[in-house]
């Protein structure tokens, strides 16, 4: 593989700062790096794009039952901190049925609690316009499902029209993948995912999607596949 052709390199500095490299992958990409200012260059770019977005999403205001959680584990130490002390031998085997007793729970808890696998997902493809780089980012999940998450709310690019999912193979006529919302991430189980070497478009559409299966609207998105 030609790690230096300027496309694959745009694909993987792409995928890496999205973090949908996995860790063999990701470590070889760190390699790499470190020896190639091409790739450092367009992982900076990508940063560039991205970071934005990731500053203009809002705030998000823990909710009510947080507060009251540490409000709960503060108030015992406040009493704790006003109440005598026992004597001395009490405290230390107080303090040690407790650690046991802690210890005893910790263990029950990791021997029963079942292992958690972790979520393995893949970029497949970054959609971009000339005005909105990294607007929205396609990923594969473990059950071969599409989840496409928009970077920003596009509703105003929708402007009441449909968002409708393309996969186009080269010589071959578009394929649908299925509609997505602008205003969240959207799971989709097409019967055929995007290969490599497809585009990933979007266009606008009526509601409910294209009719037949053909697109009638504009481009307003597209990204090759990484």
């Amino acid at each position: 593989m030609n790690y230096r052709h300027p496309e694959l390199q745009d694909r993987l500095a792409a995928e890496y700062v999205l973090g949908g490299l996995r860790a063999g992958a990701r470590l070889r990409f760190i390699k790499l790096m470190r020896d190639d200012a091409g790739l450092r260059r367009a992982v900076a770019e990508w940063e560039d794009r991205l970071l934005p977005l990731a500053l203009a999403l809002p705030p998000e205001t823990p909710p009510a039952h947080v507060w009251r959680a540490i409000a709960a584990r503060i108030a015992p130490a406040a009493t704790a901190a006003r109440t005598p002390a026992p004597p001395r031998g009490l405290t230390w085997w107080r303090a040690l049925s407790a650690g046991l007793a802690t210890a005893v729970v910790v263990l029950a808890f990791l021997m029963l609690k079942p292992p958690v696998e972790p979520v393995e997902v893949r970029t497949v493809a970054v959609l971009s316009n000339d005005k909105t780089p990294g607007a929205m980012v396609v990923n594969t999940l473990p059950d071969n499902r599409l989840s496409v998450q928009p970077m920003q709310d596009l509703i105003a690019l929708a402007d009441g029209r449909a968002l409708e999912l393309w996969s186009i193979s080269p010589g071959q006529a578009p394929r649908s993948l299925g509609v997505v919302l602008p205003g969240q991430t959207t799971i989709l189980a097409p019967s055929l995912l995007p290969q490599q070497g497809d585009t990933v478009a979007i266009t606008l559409e009526p509601e409910g999607g294209a009719p037949n299966g053909i697109p009638t609207g504009p481009v307003v998105l597209s990204g090759k596949v990484i």
